[in-house]
């Protein structure tokens, strides 16, 4: 209770940390699983072919999906 001719200062929401990106807003992509290349087939030997990531296209993260890229919930 507020003695009367008093008021209380405005209080902000209380804003939580995001749990899956710790708060940076970026999250490993789940396409390439944060490696930022797919493995596309493999040439006339046998050997893996790699390509850039389509997801992330080459920079191992994207934009948060719980938080939408603000970093807190």
């Amino acid at each position: 209770m507020t003695p009367p001719g008093h008021q209380t200062p405005p209080t902000l929401p209380v804003r939580r940390r995001c749990h899956r990106c710790h708060g940076s807003g970026r999250a490993p992509c789940q396409i390439c699983g944060g490696s930022g290349q797919v493995m596309t087939g493999t040439d006339g030997r046998g050997r893996p072919k790699f390509d850039r990531c389509s997801g992330c296209f080459g920079l191992r993260t994207t934009r948060c999906a719980a938080c939408g890229g603000e970093g807190f919930l």
